[in-house]
């Protein structure tokens, strides 16, 4: 248990024992007023988890500790089969990061939609700010398709009120559901039932990375949008040399991989390259102070949000990943990784990251 990532929710410490991660928005769960335009019908509100058969079934069945999926029929008539009851829940403010995220695409509507989804954007964060706790607790039934059907897919629903909320703010394609498997840090672990945190997400490439201040309408969206092109180039021609040069002079190796052969290191924007510009900060740009020398596999991983760093250096890993693949990393979520990304002076950049690019909440982390 000791290995196990930890998170911290409402005041309690719980281990993540286990996790299933990049579950898709597929078109056949979203809501009809948020479907693409390229899709027909209402959607159903079931959501896809998996196959049910083989090794990848034997995985969905450990996760749920559940093995009857499939089998919820009588005299030819489905049966919703309860698989975890009362303890699977959505957080608050998992709910709320996730519509504020998602703004932009409700405003400007990068996606081809039936609708115009900018009418929905303040009825579903009013759905989520009135709701009083910060668990919402619900039961997942199973709806899968039945055992003599050769798909073997394996489905849940709920019929709690936040899974109807849920359903109808997710938008489809570029977005993805996040199941963490909890135990209590404290309490005898054999007998304890465990927690279903269900969270949903952006794909980073549509996430708004953006300063909160930049919420208008498209219009003003497609100016910034403009300007910022043009900035870009300019920056690009004037600094982008000089700003990798000093970055790299006073950060001179990766802190993960110690390397420091400068054809490996990345100087990797603290606060996005694209956000300085949108905010007129030219200046912050090419500040050395705003960047870290990482090689490309670590590049990415700040890059997007999957870590981060506190003011004093140390590392702090998000819930994204597998503990498999932290592992792989070489890297202990755990730790105190004091990777000494120094000169000093990088706070208000850190500040930043920790706010608007890591994608998990810090405060869940330290």
């Amino acid at each position: 248990m000791e290995n196990f990532q930890k998170i911290h929710i409402e005041g309690k410490d719980y281990l993540i024992i286990d996790s299933i991660q990049n579950l898709r928005a597929e078109d056949s769960f979203i809501y009809r007023k948020n479907k693409l335009q390229m899709f027909k019908g209402n959607g159903e509100s079931r959501k896809y988890v998996g196959s049910y058969i083989g090794s990848s079934g034997d995985r969905l069945s450990d996760f749920f500790e559940y093995n009857d999926w499939g089998k919820g029929i009588e005299n030819g008539t489905r049966v919703y089969t309860p698989i975890q009851e009362n303890n699977c829940f959505f957080s608050k403010s998992n709910l709320l990061k996730y519509i504020y995220d998602a703004r932009i695409e409700y405003q400007k509507q990068e996606q081809v939609y039936n609708f115009d989804i900018s009418e929905l954007y303040a009825s579903n964060l009013e759905s989520i700010t009135s709701i009083e706790q910060e668990k919402i607790f619900f039961s997942i039934y199973d709806v899968s398709d039945f055992t003599d059907n050769k798909l073997s897919r394996g489905y849940i629903r709920s019929d709690d009120e936040i899974w109807d909320i849920w359903r109808k703010i997710v938008l489809p394609k570029i977005s993805y559901l996040s199941i963490l498997k909890l135990l209590p840090v404290i309490g005898n672990k054999e007998n304890q039932k465990p927690l279903f945190y269900f969270r949903i997400l952006l794909d980073y490439q549509f996430r708004s990375i953006v300063h909160p201040k930049l919420i208008g309408t498209t219009s003003e969206i497609e100016i910034i949008e403009k300007e910022k092109r043009e900035n870009v180039r300019s920056i690009s021609r004037q600094g982008a040399m000089l700003y990798r040069k000093q970055v790299i002079e006073h950060m001179p190796q990766c802190p993960f991989t110690k390397i420091t052969d400068e054809k490996l290191l990345i100087a990797s924007h603290i606060k996005p390259y694209r956000v300085c510009i949108k905010e007129g900060r030219e200046d912050q740009a090419i500040d050395y102070l705003n960047g870290l020398a990482l090689t490309p596999t670590y590049d990415k991983l700040f890059d997007q949000g999957y870590i981060t760093f506190k003011d004093n250096g140390d590392l702090v890993c998000g819930t994204l990943l597998s503990a498999y693949t932290w592992e792989r990393l070489n890297i202990n979520p755990n730790a105190k990784n004091n990777l000494r990304i120094y000169p000093e002076n990088r706070e208000e950049y850190l500040e930043y990251h920790r706010k608007f690019v890591f994608q998990d909440d810090i405060n869940d982390l330290i």
